[in-house]
């Protein structure tokens, strides 16, 4: 761990037709399956809650130099268990390479600039309420 700078995904939502073509696009669906799959390693004892946010949301920003986002945060269940399936995901492609893993965490509420975005597994924001924060 000590010589893991950040958790990131490169969250490339490309289709199973686009990865099965003669040229296929490099990266896999991993946004929404992220967090689950790091705190199902805390549940394991392979990773800390701490680890998650060092790596996750303090060296990312101290690295690319993102400001901090002001009235925005998540609450996460760490207790929620369940099973991760393409038909439960908002990425546009339709599949995750971490069907029908057990994990352990869900991500019940964001709060993005003071606006609940997420709640209870529903998208409250319209498209391209993100903002680029550099």
């Amino acid at each position: 761990m000590d010589v893991i700078d950040c958790f990131a995904t490169d969250h490339a939502p490309h289709t199973l037709e686009e990865k099965d073509s003669g040229n296929p696009p490099p990266g896999f669906p991993g946004l929404e399956t992220l967090l689950p799959l790091l705190l199902t390693a805390v549940s394991e004892k392979r990773l800390t809650v701490d680890d998650i946010i060092q790596k996750s949301v303090i060296n990312p920003r101290k690295i690319f130099r993102i400001p901090e986002q002001p009235e925005t945060w998540i609450e996460v269940d760490e207790t929620a268990e369940y099973e991760i399936k393409a038909a439960d995901q908002f990425t546009r492609c339709g599949w995750t390479p971490f069907e029908g893993w057990k994990v352990k965490g869900k991500v019940r509420k964001v709060l993005l600039r003071g606006q609940v975005a997420f709640k209870d597994e529903k998208i409250l924001v319209g498209k391209g309420y993100g903002r680029n924060v550099r």
